[in-house]
């Protein structure tokens, strides 16, 4: 995996089967035999990623907006990082599917986002059962390929795309409510 992490960071269209098995130092067919196809070692790379992330967060003693923000700018640090990598990484169903589904990707994503998530659906009065939609939402705007736009065209520092995102997503969450409210 650090092979891979490499030699997406450096250059993504470089990071073929044949590249990360030397940078590795393995055959190609011994990579192959772990990772049987590029898109594969692409998953199983971005679940690193995902699983690093919630590394950083788990510990997070903020709640509420404070948390949100405090995911948010590690969400940052990691795309920061590892976005031209992570943007390989596609699917063909939408969040919700792949949550419901199991996807690995969207569960490991859901363990990163789903307790400051969860906390502000508490906090602006939203039915906690919306939590999947809440949570296809941030995926949908904030995603590593809607960070990395971001960042490209407003070029402001982490602290305020923190503070731009989290007025954002606040803002989106309130389209979560029961139409009785």
């Amino acid at each position: 995996m650090v092979a891979v992490g490499e030699l997406l960071r450096e250059d993504p269209g470089s990071a073929t089967m044949p590249a990360v098995a030397e940078r590795a130092g393995l055959s190609l067919a011994t990579a192959y035999r772990y990772f049987p196809t590029l898109d594969e070692l692409h998953r199983k790379f971005m679940l690193s990623v995902i699983d690093e992330l919630y590394e950083s967060t788990k510990g997070l003693k903020s709640n509420g907006m404070a948390l949100f923000n405090d995911t948010m700018a590690q969400w940052l640090k990691v795309v920061a990082e590892y976005g031209p990598a992570m943007v390989l990484v596609r699917s063909r169903e939408g969040f919700l599917t792949r949550l419901q589904a199991g996807e690995p990707h969207a569960r490991a994503l859901e363990r990163v986002w789903a307790p400051p998530v969860r906390q502000l659906l508490d906090e602006a009065g939203v039915d906690p059962d919306q939590l999947p939609y809440a949570l296809s939402l941030f995926n949908a705007l904030f995603n590593s390929r809607e960070i990395m736009d971001f960042r490209a065209v407003a070029s402001m520092p982490d602290e305020q795309l923190v503070q731009r995102c989290s007025r954002l997503y606040w803002s989106a969450l309130q389209g979560l409510r029961s139409t009785e409210d």
